[in-house]
């Protein structure tokens, strides 16, 4: 099946560039981030503080640092007043594996999203022989399509509109457990997108 889509696309689409969505690509990442933190945090006793700490501050590992609330708020689980950055500090001296491998994560997040790919790939082929497993597989996916992700750190192409219209279709649908009507769920698509009026140009198809 994918050697007859490659046939095609080279016929039909001689001078086609592959571009991968960059959002998947961070995603990627996001998710190996985060499989690991479980990992670490399931060696802990469930009843420990180094459980219940990387079980609730969960998103502070996943975000960009950059973005980091410097704003003091009392911490139930520390019993103290601390910033973002604070128990971030106190969760990654729980394990230096964790550590070393947060450190990386944001390293690559910020060479992708200043589209620094050069950087981004001298970093995965530098760490994929000592990273922790999870992240070997997501950085040999990587390096087998280092030509996409460049094409996509490179030119300006993106889905992004596609997969928020998609995303909102099925908030839609899940909100009205479904309709009995296709014209009254189509319309309030439309509603929802601001669409006053339905397109209805027709575009000639080759296949």
């Amino acid at each position: 099946m994918a050697q007859a889509e490659t046939v095609s696309q080279t016929v039909l689409l001689p001078n086609a560039i592959i571009v991968l969505d960059r959002f998947h690509i961070v995603q990627h990442l996001s998710r190996a981030m985060n499989r690991l933190r479980i990992q670490i945090m399931n060696r802990f006793d469930r009843k420990s503080h180094e459980y219940k700490s990387l079980k609730r501050y969960w998103k502070l590992i996943q975000e960009d640092s950059r973005k980091g609330n410097s704003k003091r708020f009392y911490q139930t689980t520390f019993q103290s007043h601390l910033t973002n950055n604070e128990i971030l500090e106190k969760i990654l001296a729980y394990s230096q594996e964790l550590r070393q491998h947060y450190n990386l994560y944001q390293l690559l997040l910020f060479y992708f999203q200043e589209k620094q790919a050069d950087h981004f790939f001298e970093l995965i082929e530098d760490t994929i022989s000592c990273v922790n497993p999870i992240f070997q597989t997501v950085f040999k996916t990587f390096l087998k399509d280092m030509d996409k992700i460049m094409n996509a750190l490179e030119l300006p192409y993106s889905n992004a509109k596609l997969e928020a219209t998609n995303n909102l279709i099925k908030v839609i649908k899940r909100n009205t457990f479904g309709f009995r009507n296709f014209d009254n769920f189509k319309t309030r698509i439309l509603i929802a997108l601001n669409i006053k009026k339905e397109r209805t140009k027709l575009v000639l198809s080759m296949l």
